[in-house]
């Protein structure tokens, strides 16, 4: 099936210059189709399915790219049947609504041809709030639309800020993955794989997993393995979100080491049973290092820059405020 990736972005985001470095670190041996959808008219000069609306020029690797200002639906369904692509990115326009791109794609959907694969929307974190106030309607909509959302020039940004624009974001879309981290720290094949597979990338659903009941038991202090006793005593089934509380936090807080093993060492002591903890975070020297915690032992390892910092504690009766106090977050 023939995947679709939709790249937003409000204007001067940054969209075109992600899009370039996915064509060059990515998608080797596909056939690619770019679509540029242009707000208003755009002169043609080509005769190449002018009806439509349509410029297409060859890219290299057989890339091909379109600007559409013609009816939508109509263009992509030609792209479709003249030039087979494995892959269509889509980049709207800067003040268009990803609502709309998606509604035009919604033919194709229904009748199996494509696949809608990826869904973002680039932010300027430095015109986050400007662009909010001012253009509220189209920037609420290419937010709340998205299924991962990237920063761009986060590396010019105190990571207060970039906290304050993860929170704001999740008043409006609580489910999008979101990418503070550089992305010139990261390969293009990672961000694709990042927005390919969003909920496989989520923290907490890693660690969930890792401690459901049916598929093994837990090293875990008595209370927790008497409850395991009981539940297979009764034979019920029960899956870990109905006996474990979860506290997960995206953050772009840079850490001091030394203060993160205080840290972990003070879970223990915290309100509830803290089973689990696990992290990968930005510390002072520009690193990032990867956390794991159980009662009793912790580890911290250098690690490669992650999409962004984030940090999941999974227990019994956790305190979610204390946890926040903890972390300082």
């Amino acid at each position: 099936m023939i995947k679709i990736d939709i790249i937003s972005g409000f204007l001067g985001a940054g969209k075109t210059t992600l899009i370039k470095k996915l064509l060059e670190e990515t998608f080797e041996g596909e056939k690619l189709a770019l679509v540029e959808n242009e707000f208003g008219e755009v002169g043609i000069d080509g005769a190449i399915l002018k009806e439509y609306g349509i410029e297409i020029r060859e890219m290299n690797s057989g890339c091909i790219c379109c600007t559409i200002s013609g009816d939508f639906s109509l263009a992509l369904k030609e792209i479709l049947k003249l030039h087979h692509p494995d892959r269509i990115i889509i980049e709207p326009s800067g003040v268009g609504k990803l609502s709309d791109v998606i509604n035009g794609c919604k033919p194709f959907l229904k009748e199996g041809i494509v696949e809608l694969n990826i869904c973002m929307t680039v932010i300027d974190g430095m015109k986050y709030k400007i662009y909010m106030k001012n253009f509220t309607e189209f920037y609420k909509n290419q937010l709340i639309n998205a299924r991962t959302i990237i920063l761009s020039r986060s590396q010019n940004m105190e990571p207060e800020a970039i906290e304050y624009i993860i929170h704001d974001i999740k008043k409006y879309n609580s489910k999008a993955l979101i990418i503070t981290t550089d992305w010139n720290q990261i390969n293009g094949k990672t961000i694709i794989g990042l927005a390919e597979n969003e909920e496989e990338n989520n923290l907490e659903s890693k660690i969930l997993k890792e401690l459901n009941f049916s598929k093994q038991r837990l090293n875990a202090p008595k209370k927790i393995i008497s409850a395991k006793m009981q539940l297979d005593k009764n034979q019920e089934h029960h899956h870990a979100d109905e006996i474990f509380s979860v506290w997960g936090k995206q953050t772009a807080k840079v850490f001091n080491f030394e203060k993160l093993k205080e840290i972990l060492n003070g879970l223990q002591n915290t309100q509830g049973t803290v089973l689990r903890a696990k992290g990968i975070i930005r510390i002072e020297d520009n690193s990032w290092i990867q956390f794991d915690y159980v009662p009793g032992e912790s580890n911290i390892k250098e690690t490669v820059p992650d999409f962004t910092g984030r940090i999941c504690v999974i227990g019994e009766d956790i305190n979610e405020t204390e946890l926040s106090g903890l972390f300082g977050l």
